[in-house]
């Protein structure tokens, strides 16, 4: 493990993974850097960011070959739900200078299979981007009897268009779920373009709250697909999510490990129901 000093840091990577935790995720952000530490083929370097007050506690107690550095290092932030506050984190590192691009990566993460480069990067500095209409994910909220005509990333990414001006009937893609490939070229340029109508990241999130949950990849995507700062080629999600504990029931029976990593790098239980799930499902890992 070391400790970021932003003074020091001298080499551009090409790629990142990228991770954001706090001290109530620390046995998750283990179990992920673990994963990490077995699957990274091409020693992609890692960087853990984490909420100022835990800093010393994950300095302390995590011994793995990552980066460890503060959020404030990355970026101020006066916001105190979670939820935006790690949103604005996780859309900051451009500020650093130290990547072309990241894969941004939740603590909730775990890598199943092999991982390299070429799974994040199309050629030339060029990641790829995920972009795709989620009609899988659209299906199984049907079956647990859930709006998929409601659901999270369609009214982010409506009200997103609409602060950003977009005027045009495109489908509704989704540009999740995590983790993300993030160019920090067009993250720099979402904040210059943000900064000419007056916001900064965190007074951005802020305006869409106040008609809908932001997502920052949504912002990410819309901005990328309208201004093309880079080259898109479109993937689909790179792990397994389940967003849901009614989802996990649903497919559980037709899903196991090795089915998993033939299609996807890793696998993502979501919410306060997932860590017995998640540790039980991960039995490989032990």
């Amino acid at each position: 493990m070391k400790i970021f000093e932003k003074n020091k840091e001298i080499t551009k990577h090409d790629l990142i993974l990228f991770i954001k935790s706090y001290k109530l995720d620390f046995d998750s952000v283990k179990k992920l850097l673990a994963s990490i530490k077995k699957h990274n083929i091409d020693n992609i370097p890692v960087y853990l960011s984490v909420n100022d007050n835990d800093f010393e506690y994950f300095k302390n107690n995590l011994a793995f070959d990552y980066v460890l550095l503060k959020d404030s290092v990355v970026v101020p932030c006066t916001i105190t739900d979670p939820w935006r506050y790690q949103q604005v984190i996780k859309s900051s590192m451009h500020r650093l200078n130290i990547c072309k691009n990241y894969l941004a990566i939740d603590s909730d993460s775990v890598f199943i299979t092999d991982f390299y480069i070429k799974d994040f990067i199309y050629k030339d500095s060029i990641p790829y981007t995920v972009m795709h209409e989620s009609k899988s994910y659209l299906e199984a909220m049907e079956q647990i009897n859930r709006d998929s005509s409601t659901v999270f990333f369609k009214e982010a990414t409506l009200e997103t268009r609409k602060l950003l001006a977009i005027n045009d009937t495109e489908r509704i893609w989704d540009y999740g779920p995590s983790p993300y490939i993030w160019s920090t070229k067009v993250w720099s340029e979402i904040a210059i373009f943000l900064q000419k109508k007056g916001f900064t990241f965190e007074t951005f999130l802020m305006e869409i709250s106040k008609k809908t949950s932001p997502s920052e990849n949504a912002i990410y995507g819309e901005f990328l697909r309208v201004n093309k700062t880079i080259e898109i080629v479109p993937i689909g999600p790179l792990f397994k999510v389940y967003h849901y504990k009614e989802q996990y029931q649903l497919e559980k029976k037709n899903h196991n490990i090795d089915v998993l990593k033939k299609i996807y790098l890793g696998v993502i239980f979501q919410s306060n129901w997932r860590k017995k799930s998640f540790f039980s499902f991960l039995k490989w890992n032990k």
